[in-house]
């Protein structure tokens, strides 16, 4: 990574927090993230050296202008103009740290051997809440090989409650 992506992020921020633009922003990026993640040959070629500048710009306005908010739009821009297209994902997900520090919130990913009920799924959210005194944005993620409970990635601290992590200690007691 080249660093860069911070100071993208953080002058994007600036601006969200300047024009009122937050949520706005934080979902056109959001939208232009997962269009390159979708199409990855996509962004290979607006890296590519050997395509003109100008039909890099010029594909960037064919796909993004209108759909994105003006600023993200001028983003985009700058980064083709600087060729520094490379910063585009780190700049995203750092903003994207920015803005869930600012919002106070925080992304959990919950893995459970089955689909939870929504009486369960309130009640960890609340639980979460209350450890984190965040607002939290869940990720569901199904995983058999968990056999039974459920794993907890959040604020970048793992909590398994899985019974393959009781079984595991169990068998290191019985060993």
């Amino acid at each position: 990574m080249s660093g860069n992506g911070k100071e993208y992020a953080l002058a994007m921020f600036s601006i969200a927090l300047e024009n009122e633009s937050m949520e706005e922003i934080h979902s056109d990026l959001n939208m232009v993230r997962d269009a390159i993640k979708e199409n990855p040959e996509y962004l290979e070629f607006l890296l590519n050296p050997a395509v003109l500048k100008s039909e890099r710009v010029a594909s960037v306005a064919e796909v993004f202008e209108g759909r994105v908010c003006e600023d993200v739009f001028a983003f985009l821009n700058i980064l083709c103009d600087h060729a520094d297209m490379y910063s585009l994902v780190e700049a995203i997900d750092e903003f994207g740290k920015m803005y869930e520090d600012y919002m106070n919130f925080s992304k959990a990913v919950i893995t459970s051997a089955v689909e939870l009920t929504d009486s369960e799924k309130v009640k960890l959210i609340n639980k979460l809440q209350k450890v984190t005194k965040k607002r939290i944005d869940p990720e569901y993620v199904i995983d058999e090989k968990l056999m039974g409970g459920l794993t907890v990635m959040v604020d970048g601290k793992f909590f398994d409650g899985s019974v393959r992590k009781n079984f595991n200690n169990l068998k290191e007691v019985m060993s």
